[in-house]
């Protein structure tokens, strides 16, 4: 998978973050760690050892999730008109 690829899923997994539900983010968010538990920290690329592109966009995607369920929570949170 070329860095291009990887770019254009990133952004279309994050446009998708904030229409999911939260059992879409809780699954989203435990997709992500698991793809991340199992990918290599460092990539050879150009002949040098680099930190992993995919591994920074599955980073950004988790923190992207991450606050998406917050959101979620604060907003629960908040107490109902005429209550």
């Amino acid at each position: 998978m070329s860095l291009q690829n990887l770019s254009v899923h990133a952004d279309e997994s994050t446009a998708n973050v904030s229409d999911m539900s939260i059992r879409e983010l809780i699954g989203a968010l435990t997709a992500t760690e698991d793809r991340l538990r199992h990918l290599p920290t460092f990539v050879p690329i150009g002949g040098r050892l680099v930190t992993n592109p995919e591994r920074r966009l599955l980073l950004r995607h988790q923190r992207l999730v991450i606050a998406s369920l917050r959101r979620r929570r604060a907003l629960l949170r908040l107490p109902v008109a005429g209550s």
